[in-house]
């Protein structure tokens, strides 16, 4: 972050510049405003990265030019301050967005404290934001757990070569994502990325769909047709839910990876292949090879380099990006359905097993983006909708716990889990979670949680 901006907003000019003078000694860019129109009058005119807002103004009150802020500017984060607060005030605030909120007369220390704080917290906000914007260009997947890190190196150091990969993970994980970015991210990228659904041929297609035939191999062959194969020369196949085909057509795909050549049906002459092959499968091909299932031999040609997509409820930390991302991207779709995520749905999301993992929440935020006649998802309309249309969820086996301790049991593990991946760092933690830190430490101590102490611990 370049020199911090920061814009206050208060009727109190004597307080105004005595605040100016303690945040200018810190290196800070300061900006004034004495009143509400003022500050939506600066705010059009450059968007500062903090607002120090006055709750009580003459003109507009501090809770109003929130919820515009909210709405017109949600990328900049708001500390509200008052003299005359109330409980109310606070958690009216809060619920309105304010990322923290001070009561004058205010401490030079705690507002220099806050402020550092909360700068801290938009650096890594924005780093984060960076490093999703990144993978998905590069990779055309989210993710930000450390699940997704390891996949996205494997990416890099496979692609440059010409290895076969071995893709697996549950359906809806993203293994053609994975597929396709080792194609783009190699030599062979401006050459043909070709993709079939081995579980969709035929054993009596095998040979004509991968490797072409010949004008009159069979009663309707009434021209020559390229198969697979021919059609990815120069580039990569990739052959999804390998683990699906039957032994039959399993050994003919062998002798093409042996022999580095087809030929087509009813053809006499043989092709070399220049190709880079991808498989992946939702199956457990070490358990078919003890059942006789799958070739050996072919499980060790294709198994040269692999590749692991862990489910989504192994890698949580991903869920609100990945559903904030495809938000988003069907806001744009489907114009004037732009949604935003509560707290409440962000955790309700976080609770689910997302048995069909990727694919399953673009499902459902698609039918979100399309059926909900609001801006803000909450967990109730979020439940309702997916009821309404008979969405089917897989829970977490059920227990005999009762809502509040399986909400407690849920809220430990998955706030431990992301200190754990932030090695402890609270601050960075707290922002994750979309908490402020003072917030973020009564949880910490109302779940029992020593910062440091390991997941298996608590």
């Amino acid at each position: 972050m370049n020199q911090p901006q920061i814009l206050i907003v208060d009727d109190d000019p004597i307080f105004s510049e005595l605040l100016k003078e303690v945040l200018q000694e810190q290196d800070y860019g300061i900006s004034l405003a004495g009143n509400g129109r003022q500050a939506l009058e600066q705010l059009e005119r450059g968007q500062p990265d903090l607002l120090l807002l006055d709750v009580t103004m003459p003109d507009i009150s501090g809770l109003q030019i929130l919820s515009q802020v909210r709405t017109e500017h949600p990328e900049i984060t708001v500390v509200m301050i008052s003299g005359q607060s109330t409980i109310k005030d606070a958690v009216e605030a809060i619920k309105l967005g304010a990322y923290d909120f001070l009561e004058k007369p205010v401490d030079a220390q705690r507002v220099l404290l806050t402020v550092k704080n909360t700068l801290n917290m938009i650096r890594f906000r924005r780093e984060r934001e960076n490093g999703l914007r990144v993978n998905l260009q590069r990779y055309g997947m989210i993710g930000v757990s450390q699940a997704m890190q390891r996949v996205f190196a494997l990416i890099d150091a496979l692609a440059p070569t010409n290895a076969p990969v071995l893709i697996t993970g549950e359906s809806g994980t993203g293994k053609e994502l994975a597929a396709r970015a080792l194609h783009n991210l190699s030599r062979r990228k401006d050459n043909p990325f070709v993709q079939i659904n081995c579980a969709a041929i035929p054993d009596t297609l095998v040979e004509s769909e991968l490797f072409g035939y010949e004008r009159g191999a069979f009663t309707d062959a009434r021209q020559a047709k390229k198969g697979r194969f021919q059609l990815a020369q120069n580039g990569t196949l990739f052959l999804d839910e390998i683990g699906d085909l039957s032994l039959i057509a399993q050994s003919k795909i062998l002798l093409a990876l042996e022999q580095q050549e087809v030929t087509p049906l009813g053809g006499g002459k043989s092709e070399k292949l220049d190709i880079r092959f991808i498989f992946a499968t939702n199956q457990d091909l070490e358990k078919m090879l003890a059942e006789g299932r799958f070739r050996q031999d072919l499980f060790y040609r294709i198994n040269v380099a692999s590749i692991t997509l862990v489910p989504l409820r192994e890698r949580r930390e991903d869920i609100v990006p990945m559903a904030e991302y495809f938000l988003q991207r069907f806001g744009e779709l489907y114009p004037g359905t732009a949604k935003e995520l509560t707290e409440d749905a962000k955790s309700y999301m976080l609770s689910m097993a997302w048995e069909g993992n990727v694919r399953q929440v673009r499902n459902v935020m698609e039918k979100i983006s399309i059926l909900s006649n609001t801006d803000k998802i909450t967990a109730r309309l979020l439940k309702n909708i997916l009821e309404y249309n008979g969405h089917q969820f897989n829970q977490p086996s059920p227990t005999h716990e009762t809502l509040h301790t399986a909400r407690e049991h849920f809220e430990r593990t998955y706030i431990q889990s992301v200190l754990n991946e932030l090695n402890g760092n609270v601050q960075q933690t707290a922002a994750v979670l979309g908490l402020n830190r003072s917030h973020l430490y009564r949880k910490l101590e109302q779940l029992g949680i020593e910062i440091g102490k390991p997941l298996n611990a608590v």
